[in-house]
């Protein structure tokens, strides 16, 4: 397959705007927020608090993410097999650079409010597609990992910004054994980071779009 139809299809997958699968029903909650929610205990909230599962959101973010990220991968490396060697490494790391293009893009949808969403279950998915290559399952090994931690320290710290710092950590030390010292070892905790990096920058609050 061409690697053109790729890359066709992973800006299709990692272009649809997150804003696109929200509901009338969507809160963009902090930490703290979040964290009430889930451990509400008064019956009435009860019977709508349980629709979270609902969200199109919940379930098509990480799979567009991962079909984004792997079909950047495989295209890229089609694309590799046809320049020479000094092309071909500009390419390399060019393409490093798309990921966290596709992040940032998912971080938009909130500006008027001051807010920046964090696209958390669309980066672990672009994660676990994008590094698919590496040593087999390896890539959904740190995707997997990065969101167990993200969601423990996130309960544990009522923190989105602590989140994200969290998983760019379990980036950094498993990415040390299954990826190996590099570009691509600072590549992988820098996508977790694209969010607090534009919340930085514009002066936003870090929020979480989560079905109420």
């Amino acid at each position: 397959m061409s690697p053109w139809l790729y890359f066709a299809i992973a800006l299709v997958a990692g272009g649809i705007p997150s804003r696109w699968l929200w509901d009338g029903r969507m809160l963009f909650v902090n930490g703290v927020q979040l964290r009430t929610r889930l451990l509400m205990t008064n019956p009435g909230d009860n019977r709508r608090r349980r629709r979270w599962w609902k969200s199109k959101a919940l379930w098509l973010d990480p799979v567009r993410g991962a079909v984004a990220g792997w079909c950047l991968s495989d295209g890229e490396w089609k694309l590799l097999e046809t320049l020479e060697p000094a092309a071909g490494k500009v390419v390399y790391f060019a393409f490093l650079l798309v990921p966290l293009a596709m992040v940032l893009w998912q971080t938009v949808g909130r500006e008027k409010e001051k807010e920046c969403i964090t696209p958390v279950l669309f980066l672990v998915g672009m994660i676990g597609g994008f590094y698919h290559l590496v040593g087999g399952s390896y890539g959904w090994v740190l995707a997997l990992s990065t969101l167990g931690v993200g969601a423990l320290t996130l309960m544990a710290m009522q923190s989105v910004e602590v989140m994200l710092f969290g998983m760019a950590a379990t980036l950094l030390g498993i990415g040390w054994f299954l990826v190996g010292l590099g570009v691509e070892w600072l590549h992988l905790p820098a996508i977790c980071l694209v969010p607090f990096a534009r919340s930085m920058i514009l002066r936003e609050k870090l929020v979480l779009a989560f079905r109420g």
